[in-house]
């Protein structure tokens, strides 16, 4: 596999996006949690519920188990078998980021108990609502995936980050697809784990930039 180095990305290039984006996150996830009695967010989540509850139902629960708590850490260590001889720092750090996503996503749970949606559930779901573990989990592994690769191959980081993107934003939806998550959670997914990216990027870019 290609070596490669930071050096040819200065630190405040590489870092700085994923910090901002961090601080965008903890403000969004800030703001949904202080508006989730409100009646205009709860306007957004029914529009977006009657939008794709029902959707596609087969390739949701694929996702669903794809992103699950064990389906996302047995992926994340796959990955690591991958990595172990090229790169050990994301052999590391894409378990523990995913780890970390569902630590901080039970945190989160617990502390604000928002009860799921009271419709049909077409997958099982069991902890409160608020915010969605898998769409963390989506979001923190797809991103890290991307920021590894687009150190690799920096003529292609618009596509790693982009099909990131995608990939992190189908995932969510589908939550909301099972009738399992609001919109909102799905958001709040997103917004907390950018948190758990950032942290990964800058041990990673520090790590590299030590060599």
């Amino acid at each position: 596999m290609r070596s490669f180095s930071l050096r040819q990305h200065p630190r405040t290039q590489v870092v700085r996006r994923f910090q901002w984006l961090a601080i965008g996150g903890m403000a969004l996830l800030l703001l949904l949690i202080l508006s989730l009695d409100h009646s205009y967010l709860n306007t957004l989540d029914v529009a977006m519920s009657q939008a794709l509850y029902n959707g596609p139902v087969r390739l949701s629960q694929i996702l669903a188990a794809l992103m699950s708590f064990s389906g996302s850490l047995v992926l994340a260590v796959g990955l690591a078998a991958y990595f172990w001889r090229s790169d050990r720092l994301a052999a590391i750090g894409l378990p523990l980021s995913v780890g970390a996503c569902w630590a901080l996503a039970a945190a989160i749970k617990y502390t604000v108990q928002r009860p799921r949606p009271e419709i049909l559930h077409l997958a099982h779901a069991s902890s409160p609502s608020f915010p969605s573990g898998h769409s963390m989990a989506a979001w923190s592994l797809s991103m890290g995936l991307a920021f590894i690769f687009a150190q690799r191959y920096p003529e292609r980081q618009s596509l790693f980050y982009c099909l990131a993107l995608l990939f992190a934003v189908v995932c969510g939806l589908s939550r909301v697809v099972l009738g399992v998550h609001y919109f909102s959670d799905v958001l709040a997914g997103f917004a907390a784990a950018t948190l758990i990216v950032a942290v990964f990027v800058m041990r990673y870019a520090k790590s590299r930039q030590d060599f």
